[in-house]
């Protein structure tokens, strides 16, 4: 039984990577396309092994050490950030049952607030100011909006009457598919809410001190939680359908290119005055549903 659960594990990793390369080759062939310009196409047959060689190129860094930094907790932050990466994908509603399990919607939660802590950490443990303001920075977005991603997330569970993610559709659920896919794209840290590598102010923010195989690893991190929450949104408003997974992955690349950053105290007052206040709305009246549906079964029983 553990050998199987060992090679599902590594199956499961090795496609991850094999589809985070991909990943980067499409975001790079798509901005250079809203700009007119060519994408990386001399590497290989029409580019398709850039990905591969800007892998090893990283690699072959050097990891430059900063006087007050701790090396072993800067090398291993990114490191345990990549394995949470990989917990998420344990959460997800497969085909098969070998990986769900029951309560996979608290364990979803779990992971986000333990995921803030590798980046409040990596800055931390960088010993530059730089890094320790740019983790500060992106600790306050993720706080701040992680209240709110939980408030419309528990709408997901309550209309499912369950702890565990599985398919669903719900006509309802169109109803914020936009405020949550907005949330989605500042818990990736993604333009126009990428204020955690900001390279305009920041050059890179927290990881700004990584370099070679460190930040390869963040890398890799960052861009599998991508695939991951374009899956989720796909499993929970369009009934898990890869249509629409590669069609939430189109919407988050093109937003990089289509869309200026906010300001960041924009940034807050949209999460305080705007996406909390219509997430208790909705989160109000999938209460209201849940309690219907319960007394409605009750009286049924009697």
């Amino acid at each position: 039984m553990f050998f199987f659960f060992y090679l599902g594990l590594f199956v499961m990793i090795i496609f991850i990577l094999q589809a985070v390369a991909f990943l980067t080759l499409l975001e790079r062939h798509f901005l250079g396309g809203s700009q007119c310009r060519i994408g990386p196409n001399k590497v290989g047959y029409s580019g398709i092994f850039q990905a591969v060689f800007d892998g090893l190129k990283l690699i072959k860094k050097e990891q430059l050490f900063l006087c007050y930094s701790s090396w072993f907790s800067f090398l291993f932050m990114p490191m345990c950030g990549f394995i949470l990466m990989v917990f998420f994908w344990f959460t997800l509603p497969y085909f098969f049952v070998f990986f769900s399990f029951e309560y996979s919607g608290v364990f979803l939660f779990c992971l986000m607030g333990v995921s803030v802590y590798f980046v409040m950490f990596s800055g931390i443990f960088s010993g530059g100011g730089y890094a320790f303001l740019g983790s500060l920075r992106s600790c306050c977005q993720s706080y701040s909006y992680e209240i709110a991603f939980s408030i419309y997330f528990l709408v997901f569970l309550l209309f499912n009457k369950s702890l565990s993610l599985f398919s669903s559709f719900c006509l309802f659920f169109f109803l914020f598919f936009f405020p949550f896919f907005c949330l989605v794209l500042v818990d990736l840290y993604r333009a126009p809410f990428d204020f955690s590598e900001c390279e305009s102010e920041l050059v890179s923010g927290f990881n700004v001190e990584y370099s070679g195989v460190g930040f390869a690893v963040l890398f890799l991190g960052e861009y599998g939680n991508l695939l991951y929450f374009s899956f989720l949104m796909s499993s929970l408003f369009f009934n898990m359908s890869f249509f629409f997974f590669y069609f939430i992955v189109c919407l988050i690349v093109f937003s990089r290119s289509a869309y200026p950053r906010f300001r960041f105290d924009m940034l807050m007052s949209l999460c305080w005055l705007w996406f909390l206040p219509v997430g208790f709305y909705f989160f109000g009246m999938s209460f209201l549903v849940f309690l219907f549906c319960l007394f409605s079964l009750i009286f049924s029983m009697m």
